[in-house]
């Protein structure tokens, strides 16, 4: 196995049990009776439409690892803006997330596509 293919694994691996650590604490949390703001429920329902879909989109580029690392880095820039905007301004209502997403989402494919896309010589 190639160190490429192992640092591959590593962040899938990663990415599985840090989304299953998310789910049990969401699980525990509202089993307690904590109400959870709508635009915080958006903001988990429609980062994961985005980068699903974006993932799905950008097949031709998941053998290299530097698409990971690049897809990682969108979504922490991502999650931060947010948290900081839902910190500071709470009345975010959840349906505004549709045209962000939708205008972030022709900016992560345009900034994989440059990243990793096919460049033609002249």
């Amino acid at each position: 196995m190639t160190l490429g293919k192992i640092v591959q694994r590593f962040f899938l691996y990663v990415g599985i049990a840090l989304a299953v650590l998310a789910v049990f604490a969401a699980v525990i949390v509202l089993s307690k009776g904590a109400k959870l703001p709508s635009g915080w429920l958006a903001l988990g329902v429609f980062t994961f439409c985005l980068f699903w879909i974006t993932i799905r989109q950008s097949r031709a580029y998941w053998s290299r690892p530097g698409f990971w690392l690049a897809t990682a880095g969108l979504l922490v820039v991502h999650l931060l803006l947010f948290i900081a905007i839902l910190g500071g301004y709470p009345q975010w209502r959840g349906i505004w997330f549709v045209p962000v997403i939708i205008a972030e989402g022709g900016l992560f494919g345009a900034i994989l596509y440059l990243l990793f896309g096919e460049r033609k010589r002249q």
